[in-house]
């Protein structure tokens, strides 16, 4: 039976909307709510650590010991815990524009300086004009993108996407955090890297992460969120990354 392939979402739960499973049967696929999002939204311990334990502990309930991993954004540096904490757990890590710096978080430390009304302001703003939010971020407003962005900006309260920007900061900040990232390149784990086009060059890889990654691959004509602007293409490349037996 093949390992599973388990996607850890970012701030916004951009994933639950989306059912890549016909794109990898008949391998597994596990999309599971990190703690303070979607089904989980009532948890109270929200942070990059927790997260990474979700993961492993919903890799697990689904009967598995080892999984393939795909981390986007803030995913990505809970795959960098998960895969550091528990190595044989995670037989490859797909890297979808994960932060690896404090420059990939940019967009993480401005929320987490911000005062929760503050916070909260902003965020409703997206949740009122969901079109809108998709348009300002160069992504064209079709009525199926719009009710996908619609239904990953409300996944969880704002409380929780402040929660875990300040998490981020915190990992990403510390000097030992591309260590992480080294110790597993150097146990043999591959990791791929997954851009899109237009966002490739604002993500932070460092260069001894380009030098050693198994692949590189950015999705042509899209962005950060390429999972919502082509959902079938971007699931195409992760689904290609995967051995085809295990």
């Amino acid at each position: 039976m093949s390992e599973p392939i388990v996607f850890i979402h970012g701030l916004f739960h951009m994933l639950g909307g989306l059912h890549p499973e016909p794109c990898f049967a008949p391998r597994t696929v596990l999309t599971p709510d990190l703690p303070g999002f979607g089904r989980n939204r009532d948890v109270r311990d929200v942070s990059v650590p927790a997260a990474a334990e979700h993961v492993r502990e919903a890799i697990l309930s689904a009967g598995f010991e080892r999984a393939h991993i795909a981390g986007h954004s803030v995913g990505g540096a809970v795959a960098v815990l998960l895969a550091n904490r528990y190595p044989k757990l995670v037989l490859s890590f797909i890297n979808i524009e994960g932060n690896f710096t404090l420059k990939d978080a940019f967009w993480s430390g401005k929320l987490a300086r911000m005062d929760p009304a503050e916070a909260d302001a902003l965020i409703e703003s997206y949740r009122a004009d969901p079109a809108g939010w998709l348009a300002r971020n160069g992504i064209e407003p079709t009525p199926e993108r719009t009710a996908l962005a619609f239904e990953g900006l409300t996944a969880q309260p704002t409380s929780t996407v402040q929660a875990m920007a300040r998490s981020v900061v915190a990992i990403t900040e510390q000097p030992g955090y591309l260590d992480q990232v080294r110790q597993i390149l150097d146990r043999g784990t591959p990791i791929h890297l997954v851009a899109g086009e237009r966002s490739r060059t604002g993500w932070d890889v460092p260069d001894f992460v380009l030098a050693r990654a198994a692949s590189m691959t950015v999705q042509p004509r899209v962005g950060h969120l390429m999972m919502l602007e082509n959902a079938p293409e971007f699931f195409r490349i992760v689904a290609g990354l995967l051995p085809k037996d295990d």
